[in-house]
């Protein structure tokens, strides 16, 4: 395993078709990792073969390594379904990305023993998740809940870490206050980690930073932004509905990951950028600098350590 970024330089662009598709998804280009794919999915492999019993009665070992598997080799893929877990999700798709054998080792150890460790970040999820009967909530919920190793990891992060007002995460898509995730909480967990030489948490629960802050976002090397927005943003691009209830679209209620700058379309009265977000990357979306500024809460910044320190 490296214990220090590495990357492959990019190739010039031959033509303005390579150069538009580098605009729209500048972070696919950013290949700084702390660990390999392929040590990850050994990890996973050595896992699959194991014979150990999980306190997690209701998930089958199979499926996991499976999801894992994909998961490794495509970050982006981790989905929280129809869960109140966006903040969770962000946090493992940049984490997967940036050092994948930590997320195997982690996830690995979480099945086998009820409690794994993402660097120095301690997930130990209370029986009331363990416990639950995904198979039973699967046949209620259909579509609706995350597959079995995406439930697993979101799910056991957001109970852990729950604060003495939310109630206990038990893994329902009905429970919406027990999943969401603060700035100040997402960037604890990235700083728990020990993985990053930087977090900065400039996230704002109650008040819009502005279209200039959104503009300053950067993806430099071995750099991540987990974005805060309202899902109205979404919406304003063609993404999703509105939800026009006062208070729902008066705060921040969703989590996306940049990937692209985002820069403003003078001539069209609007900011151009892509995320992920629900599984999926987002490009090129186009919105309305009114509804952009009404729904955009800043950012919690992630900075891997320069190459060779």
């Amino acid at each position: 395993m490296e214990t220090t970024p590495s990357s492959t330089p990019n190739s010039a662009f031959d033509d303005a078709d390579q150069l538009g598709t580098y605009l729209q998804d500048e972070r696919a280009a950013d290949t700084v990792q702390l660990s390999t794919v392929d040590d990850a999915v050994a990890v996973v492999e050595t896992f699959r073969s194991s014979t150990a019993t999980s306190p997690w009665t209701s998930l089958d070992r199979t499926q996991v390594a499976d999801r894992l598997e994909t998961i490794l080799r495509t970050p982006r893929s981790i989905t929280q379904g129809a869960l109140n877990l966006c903040g969770p999700a962000a946090f493992f798709t940049i984490v997967a990305s940036r050092h994948p054998v930590a997320i195997a080792q982690a996830a690995t150890a979480l099945f086998d023993t009820g409690a794994g460790d993402i660097g120095g970040l301690h997930l130990q999820p209370k029986s009331d998740l363990v416990s639950v009967n995904y198979a039973d909530m699967l046949s209620k919920m259909g579509t609706n809940v995350a597959p079995q190793a995406d439930w697993m990891l979101l799910g056991s992060l957001r109970n852990t870490t729950e604060v003495w007002w939310q109630p206990d995460w038990k893994g329902n898509p009905d429970q919406e206050v027990a999943g969401m995730t603060r700035p100040e909480e997402l960037a604890s967990w990235f700083r728990s980690t020990g993985f990053f030489a930087r977090v900065d948490d400039d996230g704002r629960w109650a008040s819009n930073p502005g279209i200039p802050d959104a503009e300053n976002l950067q993806l430099l090397s071995g750099w991540d932004n987990a974005v805060l927005i309202n899902a109205n943003l979404l919406a304003a691009a063609g993404q999703t509905t509105f939800d026009n209830t006062f208070i729902l679209s008066s705060f921040p209620n969703h989590w996306v990951v940049l990937l692209s700058e985002v820069v403003a379309d003078y001539s069209k009265q609007a900011l151009t950028l892509s995320v992920w977000t629900w599984g999926q990357s987002l490009l090129a979306l186009s919105v309305p600098q009114q509804a952009f500024r009404h729904n955009y809460y800043g950012a919690v910044t992630t900075r891997l350590p320069p190459r060779g320190s």
